[in-house]
């Protein structure tokens, strides 16, 4: 995450957390000091037990909201510096762009700031990758595909 030329008044550190599919994680902690480096990969599992049609998928990714937050470990609950929301198919899937490069890899998007966050908005570079699979689940004497 980058932020030129804003210095944090408060010094505890930061993480990012992230909610994708229903799904919380998030990162370790690093200083408080920009850029921040979180050298993770965070990987978020989901079966989708009702669903055949891969139109029907998308319809689920497009109704949930992927959310990543930048937090400050502020006494006493932390406080969130910036957001950035998105449904989880666009996230996901981003329109491809006119630039080289492969599809979900590095990927850079502006987050939006908090009131009580100072200077420009933090820039987060990230990649994703994503793989659905097709799986055959067993429901007592019924088979979902």
């Amino acid at each position: 995450i980058t932020c030129p030329g804003v210095l944090l008044k408060d010094k505890e550190e930061l993480y990012l957390s992230v909610s994708v599919l229903g799904k919380y994680k998030k990162t370790q902690c690093v200083p408080a000091t920009f850029p921040l480096f979180f050298q993770e990969t965070l990987v978020f599992e989901k079966a989708f037990t009702d669903v055949v049609d891969p139109g029907d998928l998308v319809n689920l990714l497009e109704l949930d909201t992927a959310v990543l937050e930048l937090i400050q470990l502020v006494p006493p609950a932390g406080k969130i510096l910036a957001t950035y929301e998105e449904n989880t198919r666009d996230f996901l899937f981003p329109d491809p762009k006119l630039t080289c490069g492969h599809h979900g890899l590095d990927r850079e998007i502006l987050m939006k700031r908090s009131s009580s966050f100072t200077g420009i908005a933090p820039k987060l570079r990230f990649s994703t990758t994503s793989l659905i699979t097709e799986s055959l689940l067993s429901s007592g004497r019924s088979h979902i595909q």
